[in-house]
């Protein structure tokens, strides 16, 4: 017989999502009135900057950065796709999906930082500060979790669920004994 699933939570559905998303770039169009870089972290930010950035009121530049998955125990990321932007002189913006151990945002806001940049901040969209390894300073910060595995709007199991219009906890137990668990919240 196979376990039930465990239900996930719906923690922002789409009008959620969208009023967090206008929040943070009210704030980020407050903060930055001369405009912007962005320099978001693939994958998994995508759908939570292409809102973000048509939200804004202020010139913006968008760019990528992509790194290697860290291997557990090293806490080491490395660089595999840079952004081609300068950033020297210029206000730039990390813009990540979540921020969980603080490895990769570390790693990011030490390697922008080299650049010269006149500033370099974090925006995330979740926060999950409970299983932080390294302390980073979040500047716009979405919504901030327990120490639940989230996925939808762009957070993914193994490349599944980005494409939800919500935000949902799910059972990472449950997703690797099937992948398909949760699809019910495409209906949510």
């Amino acid at each position: 017989m196979a376990e039930p699933v465990s239900a996930p939570a719906v923690l922002l559905d789409q009008d959620g999502i969208q009023q967090v998303v206008k929040r943070l770039a009210d704030e980020l169009s407050a903060r930055y009135d001369d405009g912007l870089v962005l320099v978001a972290v693939l994958r998994g930010s995508v759908p939570f900057l292409a809102d973000l950035v048509r939200a804004m009121s202020i010139r913006t530049t968008v760019d990528f950065v992509a790194l290697s998955p860290y291997a557990p125990g090293t806490g080491r990321v490395r660089l595999v796709m840079d952004a081609a932007t300068s950033v020297e002189g210029r206000d730039v913006v990390i813009v990540e999906d979540i921020v969980d151990t603080g490895l990769t945002a570390a790693f990011l806001l030490s390697e922008l930082g080299r650049r010269n940049p006149k500033s370099v901040s974090l925006c995330t969209l979740v926060d999950r500060p409970a299983r932080r390894i390294v302390p980073v300073d979040l500047d716009f910060v979405g919504l901030e979790v327990e120490d639940h595995f989230v996925i939808g709007y762009g957070l993914d199991f193994d490349g599944r669920y980005r494409n939800l219009q919500v935000l949902a906890t799910a059972d990472p137990a449950t997703l690797a004994n099937d992948p398909d668990a949760y699809l019910s919240l495409y209906g949510a």
